[in-house]
């Protein structure tokens, strides 16, 4: 807009918040929460803004924005406030700390981060309270798995420290339960890793276009190729980030090890059977090495994970936990491999992308017990699942519309080969009506609990987070109803 021009029609900021606080120190935060308790306003907490479900915003809230609290430290050992217990090589970030800074920091100090796959994201707001899944997750675990610390801030507006001998149902709740819900994360306290080379299988391939994606021979081989080789990858601590379209594939493969021929051992019958496929074109099929991991991030992000996960666009997705039973009989993988056309189908002829994500990234090596709050599905699975879709600004509305009914309905077909089942509470779809079941499960009364007892007047609240409001509350008016609108119908064919 011309700024001689004139203005008409009206403006509005929609679910941002009004009101923003550029928090630098945990003193900030308490004089904020102490504020709008006082004075009756809602709040939401803002690190990075990296949330499909907009849970770093809220309209008719005062912001409190995170993102400056960029402290990091290095600790040789370190022993948690109130515990006997000792541990080496502990970092420790304040909450607006970014993966990238992160990695840049421990470096050249020779030690891993578990981080994920992008740079930008701020690894101690949802990334690590929620979850936070990536690379290294089949090796070392999850985000949550690592956390030995917090420093927050609760709802009264008192400062704490947090770990498994103080506060520990709190520490407990926020290793995995969501962020932005229990309290205010100032920093985070969590094991490294001795660095090691990330060695990688990089192969990207293309075919004909198929009129119907359930009878592509190309795509259900795939498929089924990578189903089949998926518990002996994730046994040997390799994760996968494989992006799937009609006419063309992404896989990538990351194994941790000093053993750089591993990988090549442990894929070889994956490797070969791509290789030998007729009727594709090979892009790439490569062997990498990478002695650091920006090194393999710079490798991978620009053509790959950047390229099949855009930023700038209006997004929305579903996801799935594929639990490791469905990886170990001929006819279960072939359930599984209709799951994955059914839904690719379903998508491409209703405005979606057609395309499916199949991430190998989780803790399924690491059972913890009860030691996070981590949905527990994430470690009894092999595959998380997502179906997904943007749009740009000038998308018509009604485009919209039918774009996220689809992304919502698209992921039916593994919901029916998963009863009771559910997906990682960062990557899952925010019309999601089973919530509690499919974000939290089996931990989402305890988890209520926790939040009642350190947030008993619901202060902090977020979609579709433990204790949600519901759809009537002010702070979701953009929302509108249309997490009750009524959803297309998928065939589901066989895998029903």
């Amino acid at each position: 807009m011309h700024p001689s021009s004139p203005i008409s029609g009206s403006c509005g900021l929609g679910r941002l918040s009004t009101y923003h606080v550029e928090a630098h120190t945990a003193d900030d935060i308490s004089k904020s929460l102490n504020f709008v308790r006082q004075h009756n306003i809602r709040t939401s907490i803002k690190n990075t803004g990296h949330d499909y479900f907009g849970r770093s915003s809220a309209a008719n809230s005062l912001g409190i924005w995170t993102h400056h609290m960029k402290e990091t430290k290095y600790h040789k050992t370190f022993q948690a406030q109130g515990c006997k217990a000792q541990y080496e090589n502990i970092g420790e970030i304040g909450a607006g700390v970014q993966a990238q800074e992160a990695w840049e920091f421990f470096e050249p100090l020779n030690m891993l981060v578990t981080v994920g796959a992008v740079g930008s994201v701020g690894i101690a707001g949802g990334f690590g309270q929620g979850g936070g899944h990536g690379p290294l997750g089949p090796k070392y675990g999850l985000m949550v798995d690592q956390a030995v610390e917090f420093d927050v801030v609760s709802a009264d507006g008192k400062k704490r420290t947090i770990n498994e001998c103080t506060d520990p149902d709190l520490f407990w709740a926020m290793r995995g339960g969501g962020g932005g819900n229990f309290a205010v994360l100032t920093s985070y306290k969590f094991q490294l890793h001795p660095a090691e080379p990330l060695n990688v299988h990089c192969f990207r391939a293309s075919w004909p276009m198929p009129k119907d994606i359930t009878k592509s021979e190309v795509l259900r081989d795939v498929v089924k190729a990578l189903a089949s080789n998926q518990t002996l990858f994730s046994n040997n601590g390799i994760a996968g980030y494989n992006f799937l379209l009609p006419d063309h594939m992404v896989s990538l493969h990351i194994m941790p090890s000093k053993d750089t021929e591993a990988i090549k051992r442990v894929t070889k019958q994956y490797h070969d059977f791509l290789t030998a496929y007729p009727g594709i074109k090979i892009a790439d099929n490569t062997y990498h090495t990478f002695s650091r991991f920006s090194e393999w991030h710079n490798f991978t992000e620009q053509p790959s994970i950047a390229k099949n996960g855009p930023v700038g666009l209006g997004l929305s997705e579903s996801g799935r936990f594929i639990p490791k039973s469905l990886f170990q009989a001929p006819s279960d993988i072939n359930k599984l491999t209709d799951a994955v056309l059914t839904a690719m189908q379903f998508s491409h002829t209703n405005r979606g992308s057609g395309s499916a994500q199949l991430y190998s990234t989780g803790p399924a090596n690491h059972p913890d017990g009860s030691s996070t709050s981590a949905h527990p599905l994430w470690r009894d699975s092999l595959w998380h699942v997502i179906m997904g879709g943007g749009w740009t600004a000038d998308t018509p509305s009604a485009h919209r519309t039918q774009m996220q009914n689809t992304i919502s309905a698209s992921i039916q077909p593994f919901k029916a080969l998963t009863p009771g089942g559910g997906c990682y509470v960062n990557e899952g779809d925010w019309m999601e009506e089973n919530w509690q079941q499919t974000f939290f499960g089996g931990n989402y009364d305890r988890l209520l609990s926790v939040k009642k007892t350190y947030d008993p007047t619901g202060l902090f609240n977020c979609w579709k987070c433990v204790g949600w409001t519901g759809y009537q509350d002010p702070m979701y008016s953009c929302y509108g109803q249309s997490g009750k609108e009524p959803m297309a119908s998928v065939p589901l064919g066989p895998v029903g």
